[in-house]
């Protein structure tokens, strides 16, 4: 992995360059993930895409900053929520995923035969 240039050099490049202190985090960040076993790089990439949207989104360097302060604490209170009530946890989790499951399919078109009177959506 690359090394990360000194605090001296970093905060020069923070103040002249910006862009080019993203790059470096978006290019040691890359690598990073690089190296994680493939079944955890996906949640990794996601969690990355995020903190990039988060940060673009942000407008200036302070609000990204809280942005993803908030995003970390988030994931810490529901990281001690698991830790403290697993079963509550486990069970929480296994409803989502049943609902996030089942959507209803709904005729675009409403006139079409399957969609008549008193029948209601496709539930899949």
């Amino acid at each position: 992995m690359a090394d990360l240039p000194d605090f001296d050099t970093l905060l020069n490049m923070h103040r002249e360059d910006p862009d080019a202190l993203d790059l470096l985090r978006q290019e040691l960040t890359a690598e990073l993930v690089n190296t994680v076993p493939s079944d955890a790089r996906r949640r990794l990439e996601g969690l990355q895409f995020r903190i990039n949207m988060e940060l673009r989104r942000a407008g200036n360097p302070t609000a990204g900053f809280l942005k993803l302060s908030d995003m970390m604490h988030e994931a810490f209170a529901e990281l001690n929520y698991c830790l403290n009530n697993p079963s509550d946890a486990m069970r929480q989790r296994q409803i989502a995923r049943q609902s996030a499951s089942r959507a209803d399919i709904l005729k675009l078109f409403p006139g079409s035969p399957a969609a008549g009177p008193g029948k209601s959506p496709t539930r899949h």
